[in-house]
């Protein structure tokens, strides 16, 4: 098509998929600037005003720790099966699961009288997290134009981006004994808003075609790509044709390619089962008959013209299973998808054990020491430069690639967490405060977006949901260490704690040297990993 590929559908899908990563950063943060006051460490104001709860729960360092990291624990359970969950129910229709957690888990710990409710209400949260972060890669993967791929793929992480900075920007004016419960509150409003949202976007078309049906899957590409009545033109179709071809050819390959090499016996394979609708032409005049009756461009938008796509359970699972859905064993043990198994862990438990949490987590706590007065805010201008810096790059994950921009990430954040250490101990705090700032810029650069948009390019169609979930259930529980350990260790060794990050910092970016293959510009498995076409 000779139109851009950049369209208002687009954006607004990017958009409404990715509140789901928001409201991921948005959690991760809310306790950081308000946990003094939540756990009433922090002094009482002299306008102190009652309220019907509780002002405050009792909570030390150990359960500071808990409360934090069991958001993890949640998200973790829920990565183990939101892979399968994905390819069963849809990209959409697990999206729509995941906003239910995102408004039950805010209400009940805007509720919380005692540690143990509050901690209910962070699980809670974490169920929609985990499989938020699972799908929406998948979700931008499948609907990005393929000059695309990478700028759409790191809005995941921008969005993380814009989730952490509201949190710590509300932090500023409600961090009190009777306000902080509005923090936690407004998680559940996002939440609302994600679920009110969704219906109005398109199911992926990758999956409908997988599902075998390619109707619905080339009325969905023609909305993303911005064409309304009477603009679809018999090239338009083709070009989408065609690309709906090569995702039924790759699929029918990796069934070949897995074949050869011998599937596991539990995975089952069942012989396409022909769609009429792709064995017929289809013209552009009935097609824009058919999308384009009684419909303007805004209607078209936001219409469910795809033959309801968003259908009940039972209907999905009883679509045909067309194509050869590797299992969890399988990945783990096939020698196939050692090489991507080692990277994929690899990468996603870097994102979290390089240190980033350290400062979403408990930013305000680590520079309350360098900036008394000041530290809040100073966190939120951290989380905005944090913002302005995974936008900046975005674009050039696309140009430059992925293994540069990890590599450059994983060094500039093992240098900064080694001065962060040294201006902390030496109580240097223009250093300290600089080294914060790179050390988090820095992650922006590539642990920050990289990771959500890579796994998909690493392995097949076959696996990316099993990848997927073993990825980010990976990376989960490097949260869970991270996020629980870190206030016990800083209470017990202070700054000495970043020279240990930053000595796993060295360890990781030797692993991503080795073990991690350059995606960009590469179209298929084999491409990636340097295979033949037969292996």
């Amino acid at each position: 098509m000779s139109r851009s590929p950049f369209t208002f559908r687009l954006v607004f899908h990017v958009a409404v998929v990715c509140l789901g990563a928001l409201q991921f950063g948005y959690h991760l943060s809310e306790l950081n600037a308000p946990e003094s006051y939540i756990s009433c460490q922090a002094r009482y104001r002299d306008t102190f005003a009652t309220s019907a709860l509780v002002d405050c729960i009792p909570m030390n360092a150990n359960q500071i720790g808990l409360v934090n990291s069991i958001f993890s624990v949640g998200g973790f359970i829920s990565a183990t099966v939101a892979g399968r969950a994905a390819d069963k129910l849809g990209r959409r229709g697990l999206t729509m699961i995941n906003c239910i957690s995102y408004i039950i888990g805010p209400a009940i710990m805007s509720v919380a009288t005692n540690f143990y409710v509050l901690m209910l209400g962070r699980f809670v949260s974490g169920l929609g997290a985990g499989a938020s972060l699972i799908v929406i890669p998948m979700y931008l993967n499948e609907i990005s134009p393929a000059a695309m791929t990478g700028l759409i793929g790191a809005m995941c992480q921008e969005f993380v981006n814009i989730g952490i900075l509201t949190a710590q920007i509300f932090g500023i004016f409600f961090s009190d004994f009777t306000k902080w419960r509005v923090i936690v509150s407004i998680g559940g409003v996002l939440g609302l808003l994600n679920l009110l949202l969704i219906p109005l976007c398109v199911e992926s078309p990758k999956w409908l075609t997988l599902r075998n049906r390619i109707h619905d899957a080339r009325v969905a590409l023609i909305k993303l790509r911005g064409l309304t009545h009477g603009e679809v033109a018999e090239t338009d179709l083709i070009e989408i044709d065609d690309l709906i071809e090569s995702w039924k050819e790759k699929r029918l390959k990796t069934v070949d390619s897995v074949d050869s090499a011998g599937s596991s016996s539990d995975s089952t394979y069942s012989e396409p089962v022909e769609d009429t609708d792709s064995v017929q032409k289809i013209t552009a005049t009935q097609m824009v008959s058919e999308i384009g009756k009684q419909q303007d461009v805004l209607s078209d938008v936001l219409s469910a013209e795809e033959g309801s796509t968003l259908q009940s359970t039972d209907s999905v699972a009883d679509a045909p299973h067309d194509f050869h859905k590797v299992s969890y064993k399988e990945f783990f043990t096939a020698p196939r998808y050692r090489p991507p198994l080692i990277a994929i862990i690899g990468i996603l438990t870097a994102q979290q054990f390089c240190g980033i949490n350290t400062m979403i987590f408990y930013g305000v706590t680590i520079l309350s020491a360098l900036f008394p007065t000041a530290a809040v805010l100073v966190n939120v201008l951290i989380s905005l430069l944090n913002c302005l810096v995974n936008l900046g790059v975005a674009p050039l994950v696309d140009r430059v690639g992925r293994r540069p921009l990890l590599l450059i990430s994983i060094g500039g954040m093992s240098t900064s967490s080694f001065l962060l250490a040294f201006g902390i101990l030496k109580n240097v705090t223009a250093l300290s405060g600089v080294a914060a700032t790179v050390f988090v810029a820095f992650f922006s650069v590539g642990l920050g977006p990289i990771p959500f948009l890579i796994i998909p390019e690493l392995t097949e169609a076959s696996s990316v949901g099993v990848a997927q979930s073993i990825g980010f259930t990976c990376n989960w529980v490097a949260v869970f260490l991270v996020g629980y350990l870190f206030p016990i260790l800083n209470e017990l060794i202070g700054g000495f704690v970043f020279f240990v990050l930053s000595g796993i910092a060295v360890c990781y970016f030797v692993f991503t040297w080795k073990f991690v293959p350059e995606t960009k510009g590469k179209s298929s498995f084999e491409a990636v990993w340097g295979l033949k076409e037969s292996d």
